[in-house]
């Protein structure tokens, strides 16, 4: 669960090998036009995975309807995370 904007914070639990890690979460957003949409989708796994006429006519109703309905304009949303943390010094009984 995100706590902040400005990320999650330190996290209590980060396993044997690693000391208190923080993670930050660094939200981005990138626009498209219809067509330019569409082709973002057709690189996708789901969409190359269907049937050519399929997916031409599936991309071809979503470029159409960006277009016509949302002013050629529309979002894509990501949610970049990272987490990091110091390793811990091993154990002469690890070693």
């Amino acid at each position: 669960m995100r706590a902040t904007v400005d990320g999650w914070g330190d996290v209590d639990e980060p396993g044997d090998l690693f000391g208190r890690t923080t993670v930050r979460w660094h939200p981005n957003h990138q626009w498209f036009d219809g067509d330019g949409f569409a082709a973002h989708l057709r690189s996708t796994s789901l969409y190359a995975a269907l049937e050519p006429a399929a997916r031409d006519a599936l991309l071809a109703a979503i470029a159409d309807r960006i277009r016509t309905r949302m002013g050629d304009k529309a979002m894509r949303r990501y949610l970049a995370v990272l987490r990091a943390g110091r390793r811990r010094a091993q154990s002469s009984s690890n070693a």
